[in-house]
């Protein structure tokens, strides 16, 4: 299937291959979403916070004949959304895809919430995404237009218990989405969100243990199965193609959960 990821209105012969900028890229869902981007012709700039995880990625797309370019640095901290923005500019001279990504939970009722679990979770969960966006939007704009894709979360959906600060962060991240779409669509600049059940990774393997679940009791979806990283990515690749040209501003489930509880 061809999801058309070359720029068909560009002045260049053939056209340009899109330029996708993806956080938390060294494993799981963006790690899935960086390949498959990759298959499909697209130039790709990768960030985690894993330098190692990061590397062995970027040598797994190369071997697909794509072009990469790799920033290590924590998401979180609100210079480098920015500078990994720059780093795509200087590559590659425009963004097309900007595929917000990062996220983590720690397990934490309301009442015993501390201000750092708060916060750590605010600066990669929601932060990230606000200050990725304003760093790109110029540049997709200049680009004649795009796509951004953030990765919401079924949490952000209807909250669950145990996760008050992920929950919040995602729910805001879903709003965030629906605004961004708003404005910028006079721009040719969509803005969708996929919402994720629980998906087969190590963010989720480290949160279980936190919480002494089994993937098996916390899956609790219609399903009855966790999903897979590249299912979700399946989608993300999707919404940013020109399949999905009509779609924006709406928040996408994979896997809904069935009980909450």
């Amino acid at each position: 299937m061809s999801l058309s990821l070359v720029d068909a209105d560009t002045d260049a012969p053939g056209g340009e291959r899109r330029v996708v900028v993806i956080t938390a890229a060294g494993a799981g869902i963006g790690r899935e979403t960086a390949l498959r981007f990759a298959a499909q012709g697209a130039a790709l700039v990768l960030n985690d916070v894993d330098e190692v995880a990061l590397r062995a990625v970027a040598d797994d797309i190369k071997t697909l004949g794509a072009d990469v370019v790799t920033w290590a640095g924590d998401i979180g901290d609100p210079a480098v959304p920015g500078q990994l923005v720059g780093a795509a500019v200087d590559a590659f001279g425009r963004i097309d895809v900007l595929h917000n990504n990062a996220g983590f939970a720690r397990n934490s009722l309301v009442a015993d919430l501390t201000d750092h679990d708060w916060y750590a979770q605010q600066r990669v969960v929601l932060d990230a995404v606000v200050f990725g966006t304003r760093a790109a939007l110029p540049h997709i704009i200049a680009s004649g237009g795009g796509c951004i894709v953030n990765t919401a979360s079924i949490s952000g959906l209807a909250g669950r218990s145990g996760m008050s600060a992920y929950s919040a962060c995602k729910a805001a991240v879903i709003r965030f989405t629906e605004v961004t779409a708003l404005e910028n669509a006079r721009h040719g600049v969509r803005c969708v969100a996929v919402a994720p059940g629980a998906v087969r990774t190590a963010v989720l393997d480290r949160y279980l243990a936190s919480i002494g679940s089994t993937a098996e009791e916390f899956a609790g979806n219609i399903l009855g199965r966790l999903t897979e990283p590249g299912e979700v990515a399946d989608v993300v690749v999707w919404l940013a193609s020109d399949q999905a040209a009509a779609i924006t501003g709406v928040t996408i489930p994979v896997n809904q959960t069935a009980n909450r509880s």
